[in-house]
């Protein structure tokens, strides 16, 4: 046969012996592209669920820190709020007391029927804290009690009223426009004091209505 003899490549053509892959190198064969295609195909499934995680996990976190800014401007408002129900009541005597007495069975008996719970009245001037008279206000949108203390030659207002809250608050003390606040959960009831005393004065008061 010639070199190039074009009638040689009919007879390789014919000639030639094609060989068939058996069945189970073709499921093998089958079987592992399938298995590239779901790995190529998990990193994005991956990134599309951590994403999802992500917005997930900044929403709570945005929900969170929404809340926390919605108490803490309640707490900033309501401690105006007593402040500036304090300086009203200093601004006339007459203000200061609706019922003018140091006797807690005369001024706890005076608040029925003017408000929708028992109010804590005690007298503590054995330990410097004289009650000297109490009166209605008005805070957090509802009608609340009012008792007033002298220490030496300074007027504590103690606010109280109920709330929804479950248990108890230890007291946390603060100051705003120079006076000392005092605030504390007991019993259902939640209690504001305020004063131009010293913090530590405050709370000692807390504890004696706390423990009374």
């Amino acid at each position: 046969m010639a070199k190039n003899d074009p009638s040689a490549e009919p007879l390789i053509a014919r000639d030639a012996t094609y060989y068939r892959a058996p069945d189970a190198l073709r499921s093998r064969i089958r079987a592992s592209i399938a298995a590239q295609a779901r790995r190529e195909a998990r990193p994005m499934m991956w990134r599309w669920g951590g994403m999802a995680a992500a917005f997930a996990a900044v929403g709570v976190l945005s929900w969170n820190v929404a809340l926390m800014q919605a108490s803490g401007f309640q707490e900033e408002r309501l401690a105006h709020d007593v402040t500036t129900a304090h300086v009203r009541s200093l601004m006339m005597d007459t203000h200061l007391n609706d019922v003018a007495s140091s006797d807690q069975h005369t001024v706890k008996p005076w608040f029925t029927g003017k408000l929708d719970f028992a109010p804590r009245v005690v007298d503590f001037a054995a330990s410097g804290f004289t009650l000297i008279g109490g009166r209605l206000d008005y805070l957090n949108g509802r009608p609340v009690a009012a008792l007033t203390y002298r220490h030496r030659l300074h007027v504590i207002n103690v606010f109280q009223w109920p709330t929804p809250d479950a248990g108890d608050a230890a007291a946390q003390s603060s100051v705003q426009q120079g006076y000392s606040l005092v605030r504390w959960k007991k019993g259902g009831i939640e209690y504001w004091a305020i004063s131009d005393v010293a913090g530590a004065d405050l709370l000692a008061l807390a504890d004696l209505i706390s423990r009374s």
